[in-house]
Formats: C-alpha cells, structure tokens, sequence
C-alpha cells in the first residue's frame, strides 16, 4: 500500500466505479466526484496528491477544473483524460496545467505508467503560488492581498484580490461566470445572480480599471468578463512603480 491519494472527476458512473476499483487495487486511496462542483467544494477543505479528470464534464469543462485546481492548489499534479486529439486541444490541456493526458478508450496499463510518471516528476518538488504578477502599471502580491497601482497600495478582501489574480493572470481571455464562481466560491450561481457582477464592479472601480492606462474590465453579455490589456500593458518590461516598495 502506498500513501498517495488521488481524486477522480468524471461523469459516467459506471467508468468512474471501475476506474475507482482499479486505482484502489493498485494501492491508492481515491475518492470520486460526479460533477465538477461537487470536486470544487471539497478540494476547499481537502487535498489530494493527484486529479485525474475527464476534459468533458456536465457542469465545467476540465480545463477550467484545471485551472481552478492550479489556482489554489499549484503543487497538485494532474492527468486528464480525453477522447480528444487535437494538437490544439493538447496545448490547451497542458497551459490549464495538465500534467500529462491519457486518451479513451483508457489502457488501465497505460494510465498506471502515467500515474506512477506524475508522481514521481512531483515527489518532493512542490510548485508554489507566485511571489508577483505584474501587469502594466498594476502590481499583485498574494502574501499580502495588496495591489499596487503605479505608487498607490490597495489592500482588498480575500476574495476580491482572489478574483482579481485569476484576470490578472489569464490577460485578454473571457473568463465565464460559472467559471468565476466555481473557481472564487466552490460552487455554480444561478443564471440570474448578480454576485459575480457586484464583485466585478467593485473590482473596476477598487483598481480604477480603465483603457486610458492600458488595462479595462469588459463584460459579454450574459456569459463573463475579460481583462482586456493592449501590447503595451503586456510588455514585461513596463514595471510600477511600486516594485521597489
């Protein structure tokens, strides 16, 4: 027996019980999820050594599963499993933060060698959540929850500078709502809630978002936002002032 325990996200029960009673006879602890919220309540309160999850999942896809589980828990190691082969979906695999891919139908032989790879690469190298994000003239320290902006330092609540780091971190991409949610909430919102929408507002308005410095807050209609940053803003080079603080 060994000591690693891993989750498995996947939809269909009866692969789900026999990916279960595999994984068990090879020694591991497994604990299964249905559906993506029901992962992202627990994976909250619990940790695991290894995520296996399945790309389409009923609620999230499991690039945003990914995404979510590197988001606040970077150091755990990940296999997805998909039907899929595109090259292009491979490269989105693997920027979410999937950590190698095993195809379906599964070869149970296969998905061990992977599973025993992963491990092994991740056996005493943990991966640790940025010291700093730098983006135009704004600047996020997690240790601290504060973002500068040129001079000026905003210490923000929790899950406000949380929000804040996921569009910080993914520049020019639409983020949905449910994904936001899922991701800052561990659950998924009704269509007609105006959470995430008063969390955003207060966002643009807390960090003086704006297109005149490079970087704005926009919505699409009844799907999500987008932190929009011209190719100045992504110029690495252009650092606040506030670095040296």
């Amino acid at each position: 027996m060994n000591n690693y325990h891993i989750a498995v996200v996947e939809d269909d029960p009866l692969f789900a019980a026999e990916l279960e009673e595999f994984l068990s006879g090879l020694g591991y602890g497994v604990t299964s999820y249905s559906s993506a919220q029901k992962f992202l309540t627990d994976i909250r309160q619990k940790e695991c050594n290894l995520l296996i999850v399945d790309w389409s999942l009923p609620d999230l896809t499991g690039i945003e599963v990914l995404e979510y589980a590197r988001k606040f828990h970077p150091d755990m190691p990940s296999i997805m499993l998909t039907a899929r082969n595109d090259r292009g979906d491979v490269i989105r695999g693997f920027e979410a933060g999937a950590d190698d891919f095993v195809s379906k139908p599964v070869d149970p032989e296969i998905l061990r060698l992977r599973i025993k790879s992963v491990l092994r690469r991740y056996n005493g190298n943990v991966r640790t959540r940025p010291e700093s994000v730098v983006l135009g003239p704004y600047l996020l320290r997690p240790s601290t929850s504060t973002v500068y902006f040129d001079d000026e330092a905003m210490i923000l609540p929790k899950r406000e500078f949380d929000m804040a780091m996921l569009f910080f971190t993914n520049p020019n991409r639409l983020l949905s709502r449910q994904y936001l949610a899922a991701t800052l909430w561990g659950k998924v919102v009704d269509y007609q809630s105006r959470t995430i929408d008063t969390h955003v507002a207060r966002l643009r308005k807390n960090l003086k978002l704006d297109p005149a410095c490079g970087i704005s807050l926009s919505a699409l209609y009844g799907f999500g936002y987008t932190l929009q940053a011209d190719v100045h803003a992504m110029n690495p080079a252009r650092e606040p002032l506030a670095m040296s603080a």
